[in-house]
């Protein structure tokens, strides 16, 4: 019965505002479908909430949806806030993160009354030449890097978000960012390079490397939160702002194999034998029994 019952309240509130399209990005087909890179069916595009209710998402949406209890005194303060403002989520249903936070944002959103059209869903791709992109690239601009992403809008104008998982609650993260009190996402070093990159050039940034790993090690949380910002940028094909990203990795982490074996792949793409064979054999001397940068050496 209480299955049932959660289950039917998430289908009441798509069903009073289901003809209702989404306000910050333009009429397209909803619930595309593809294999992602383990081959698994995978949703792309804007997407309906009632498809991750259906098999096979169904499986982990519903049970998660259920599993979870809703800070009810936080969310109760959050509710008259929530109401006229605009939540786009950015996620992949090959994502573990994702499969376990987006159930419990749309049960808040049930608890605080939000309409489906108050809400954007973006479905994103995991294969390497379309990393966290969506077909029609409704993530451009946004900076996703890791996902979900739960941006919160006010008149179409972002205030904050949050970056994969909450900081404290997903309830008390959302009350945080909504009466402006003082909130910074997960991923402190993203938010700051994003911030560099969109008001200086890559090769300014290239050029203040040296201070700057200085300046971010603090912020940074480990290689991989770097490594897969600069992946990003690469699927993206904003090739300059990747290598910057990649090069100062390798500054932070210099013991790092795996950083030196995406500094390589970013030069193989890019046709810098060279500088590709440099990284292959940093990555050697640094994990000799490494089979991927062995093969690469033995490709160029």
């Amino acid at each position: 019965m209480k299955f049932l019952l959660s289950y039917f309240i998430g289908i009441i509130f798509i069903v009073s505002d289901f003809g209702c399209q989404p306000k910050l990005f333009p009429h397209t087909a909803f619930n595309k479908e593809s294999t992602d890179s383990r081959g698994n069916l995978m949703l792309l595009g804007q997407c309906k909430r009632e498809r991750l209710q259906q098999k096979p998402f169904s499986d982990w949406f519903i049970k998660n949806y259920n599993d979870y209890v809703v800070d009810s005194s936080t969310a109760d303060k959050l509710r008259p806030m929530m109401q006229g403002k605009h939540f786009v989520i950015f996620m992949g249903t090959w994502c573990g993160d994702s499969k376990r936070e987006v159930p419990r944002m749309f049960k808040i959103f049930d608890y605080c009354g939000i309409k489906s059209s108050q809400v954007d869903l973006i479905m994103l791709d995991n294969r390497d030449s379309a990393y966290k992109q969506s077909p029609d690239h409704e993530e451009r601009g946004f900076n996703i890097h890791r996902v979900p992403d739960l941006i919160v809008f006010n008149d179409k104008k972002e205030i904050k978000r949050v970056v994969e998982s909450p900081v404290v609650s997903i309830e008390k993260d959302l009350y945080a960012i909504i009466n402006g009190d003082m909130y910074t996402p997960n991923y402190k070093a993203i938010s700051f390079l994003i911030g560099l990159l969109n008001n200086k050039s890559s090769r300014d940034l290239e050029n203040d490397l040296p201070a700057l790993t200085n300046q971010i090690k603090p912020l940074v949380s480990g290689p991989a939160e770097l490594n897969t910002y600069g992946y990003v940028l690469m699927a993206a094909k904003q090739m300059d702002k990747a290598k910057c990203i990649f090069d100062l990795n390798t500054r932070l982490y210099p013991d790092d194999a795996n950083v030196f074996d995406s500094f390589g792949e970013y030069y193989f793409k890019i046709g810098d034998k060279v500088h590709a064979k440099e990284n292959y054999q940093k990555v050697l001397q640094l994990k000799p029994d490494n089979e991927n940068a062995k093969k690469m050496l033995g490709q160029l």
